[in-house]
């Protein structure tokens, strides 16, 4: 009997776990479109416009780096619509555990607003320009095709995890651990934190250092734990898991572990701007600075 119940339990504790995977995979999906709705039900209540990835002062900020730099995500924006900051996080990645930091205190709940599961795609959304500022909901050529949020790492994972990371004016600019990474944004007349690949902000020890590939080392810092697959919502309102070489559509990215190409920042084009999923527009006019085919 013994040895039956040990040949069931074999065979069936497998199955547990991955049914367990999925049922977590399909939870982020959800909570990954809940986001995308309270985003979009923001939008239509602030004249159309998208909330800025990191607004500063404003007087009811949940975290502050000391007197007169309080700041808040898009996360804080949008919680009227959400009204649970487990939706912020993700269940098929590892628990978001809050790190010390000499200059950043937070609670549990304004530290899940802080270090979100899902990043906003701040590039083309609320652009730092140096100020920040949300765009129009009315500017998307192509919404369905339009990245909005997408599964991301979580502070803990970031080797330099005791450090806060942002760009831009401070205070004023972005703060990576509420946003989602373009494939390319060296070429955009803004401030952004890094193109994808080896090299740049997520894979270098002087500043954001991911070294777990699924967590984002060589993706921007966009999470692919599930069947090689990232959880992405959509301006449009959708959202589904695709491999992170079909979120790097419309441009040269095919970095593998053992090419390593294109390399780090400004090795990556616009190969078609009008198949660019993080680009709002859908044409070559933000991209001044490098090679963009539309």
């Amino acid at each position: 009997m013994i040895a039956i119940i040990a040949i069931l339990a074999a065979i069936l504790f497998p199955v547990f776990a991955q049914a367990k995977a999925a049922a977590k995979a399909t939870a982020a999906l959800s909570n990954t479109k809940q986001l995308d709705l309270s985003n979009i039900m923001y939008e239509s209540d602030f004249d159309d416009y998208f909330p800025l990835g990191t607004a500063w002062n404003t007087g009811n900020d949940p975290i502050c780096f000391g007197a007169g730099f309080c700041f808040s995500t898009w996360a804080v924006a949008t919680s009227p619509y959400t009204k649970s900051v487990a939706l912020l996080s993700d269940p098929s990645g590892p628990p978001n555990t809050q790190v010390a930091s000499s200059v950043l205190k937070a609670t549990p709940n304004s530290w899940a607003t802080f270090s979100t599961g899902f990043g906003y795609n701040y590039e083309f959304l609320s652009p730092v320009l140096p100020t920040v500022n949300g765009v129009s909901a009315t500017s998307a050529a192509a919404p369905a095709d339009t990245v909005m949020l997408a599964s991301k790492w979580v502070h803990n994972e970031d080797q330099n995890a005791n450090q806060i990371w942002g760009v831009g004016p401070f205070p004023g600019g972005m703060l990576s651990d509420a946003a989602a990474e373009g494939v390319e944004c060296g070429s955009l007349a803004q401030n952004c934190f890094t193109d994808w690949g080896r090299g740049g902000g997520y894979d270098n020890p002087g500043s954001i250092d991911i070294t777990v590939e699924t967590a984002g080392e060589y993706t921007g810092g966009n999470s692919f734990r599930v069947s090689g697959q990232v959880a992405v919502a959509w301006v449009d309102g959708h959202a589904k898991r695709i491999s992170y070489s079909q979120l790097a559509t419309g441009t040269n990215y095919n970095y593998n572990a053992t090419s390593g190409s294109p390399g780090g920042n400004g090795a990556i084009t616009i190969t078609s701007g009008s198949k660019y999923l993080w680009s709002i527009t859908k044409d070559c006019s933000q991209f001044i600075y490098g090679p963009c085919t539309p």
